[in-house]
């Protein structure tokens, strides 16, 4: 079960927007990489697990479950056929893929839209569960119910959550969106 109380009309709307920046970003890299060395990469996250023949319809499903689906759908849509059976590494890819992956994209562009209306409409926003979590880590207990009001704050975190490659760093300075931590915020 999954929990997201601001999903309305409105961040649906910011959540397609965010996607279209990213793949847009995404294009202009590609675009870029035909005239510079070294190559330029986009800002579009693609995940490893995915195989390369399905990323355009990872992307096509991504927008629909902004446009009018949920985790569930979006989990749904991802038929095992679009996963790798192994990483890079050879490491097998886990069992429950399309759940991890469906919840982290679809929270991580709603928290993104949460972020730009909190900034836009002057709101603060507060770190809560949306998915529950069996094991739940003290890095995720200390960041409930943490709430950021400040406007700088919030620009930055956004600046930080819009690019991938900070986001996944190990000193992001975000306490949430951490790998199955369940936490995304909300108004």
């Amino acid at each position: 079960m999954y929990y997201f109380p601001n999903l309305d009309n409105t961040t649906r709307l910011i959540m397609i927007a965010e996607l279209e920046r990213d793949l847009n970003k995404a294009n202009e890299a590609s675009e870029l990489n035909r005239k510079t060395t070294p190559p330029v990469k986009g800002l579009f996250y693609i995940p490893k697990s995915i195989k390369p023949d399905f990323v355009c319809a990872y992307k096509r499903i991504l927008r629909n479950a902004f446009e009018r689906g949920d985790v569930d759908s979006l989990m749904r849509n991802l038929i095992p056929n679009f996963f790798k059976d192994k990483d890079k590494n050879g490491k097998k890819i886990p069992s429950n893929i399309r759940e991890m992956l469906a919840f982290s994209d679809f929270n991580r562009y709603y928290v993104r839209a949460i972020l730009v209306r909190a900034i836009e409409e002057n709101k603060s926003v507060t770190v809560y569960r949306a998915k529950q979590s069996v094991n739940e880590r003290q890095e995720s207990e200390a960041a409930l119910m943490k709430t950021y009001f400040d406007k700088i704050t919030l620009q930055r975190m956004l600046f930080v959550i819009r690019d991938y490659r900070l986001l996944f760093s190990a000193n992001s300075g975000i306490p949430f969106l951490k790998p199955n931590s369940g936490l995304s915020l909300k108004f």
